[in-house]
């Protein structure tokens, strides 16, 4: 698991180091042109509506361009 861990630290910062970031999700209210919906739940005490709740799998933009949203989860 360390490793898997270990691994994917590096690939994060190779992809900084050509410009490539990940898009930050949990907490942040839905953006579509940043991410993708794919399940609503109930909100619950202490989320506000339209927050992310849970990300599924992670989006990359490469500058200002989107290279994939990340597929998210929404409180509604």
């Amino acid at each position: 698991d360390e490793g898997i861990k270990s691994m994917a630290r590096a690939l994060d910062a190779a992809f900084a180091q050509i410009g490539i970031v990940k898009i930050e999700s949990v907490g942040q209210v839905m953006n579509p042109m940043f991410h993708n919906a794919i399940q609503v739940v109930p909100v619950s005490e202490g989320v506000k509506p339209n927050t992310i709740v849970e990300e599924l799998q992670s989006g990359y933009m490469f500058g200002d361009t989107v290279m994939r949203t990340a597929m998210v989860v929404v409180a509604k």
